[in-house]
């Protein structure tokens, strides 16, 4: 009896361990934060950097994610996207509850790159006359202090919502960091010379 006890505590312990590795945390300015480093061995900065803009600007619509800033010679993108947030109605069916704003930034490195999601900004919906969701203005809150002004069952769903859409952006990111870039490069074509010396 003490061997099972002994094995599902056990078991307890590593599905914690297993769950606290992917988590949202809090930043130096107490934001909440999802931050992950990932190595890529064999690939130079340049590669990186283009493999993330493509994410930025292919991998998404415009209104979910897109580029805001590409700085090349500091090797770091940034962009600015949206998850919608779901929340549980009366009857156990999900509604759309609002959107939550982020932004991303990626910088990269020979053989390693690193991102992370921050700024979250809850937008909460309402329905409009014609029965469709839509942002209510002027009641925007920071994640941080959007328990304040949720229910805490509310602001749990909100938590575990954000999580895993970032765990899916970040998957998707590396999938993009994994494959050839899709960025079109023109190739200069070759100008034939012609010396004026001999004719």
């Amino acid at each position: 009896m003490k061997k099972i006890l002994f094995a599902f505590v056990g078991l307890l312990f590593s599905i914690n361990a297993l769950a606290q590795k992917d988590s949202l945390a809090l930043d130096e300015n107490n934001k909440y934060i999802y931050y992950k480093t990932a190595d890529q061995p064999g690939a130079v900065a340049d590669t990186l950097y283009d493999r993330a803009l493509s994410f930025l600007t292919k991998a998404y619509t415009k209104k979910e994610l897109r580029l805001v800033k590409a700085d090349k010679g500091g090797n770091a993108l940034n962009g600015a996207g949206v998850f919608v947030i779901n929340k549980k109605n009366f009857f156990g069916g999900n509604s759309e509850g609002g959107e939550l704003a982020y932004s991303i930034k990626i910088e990269v490195r020979d053989n390693k790159y690193r991102y992370w999601l921050t700024d979250f900004v809850y937008q909460p919906y309402q329905r409009n006359r014609y029965g469709n969701s839509e942002i209510v203005h002027g009641k925007d809150v920071a994640l941080e202090k959007a328990s304040e002004k949720l229910s805490k069952a509310d602001f749990n769903a909100c938590l575990n919502q954000v999580l895993a859409s970032s765990k899916q952006v970040g998957d998707k990111l590396k999938t993009y960091m994994l494959k050839a870039s899709t960025v079109e490069h023109h190739d200069v074509k070759k100008v034939k010379r012609v010396s004026t010396k001999e004719w």
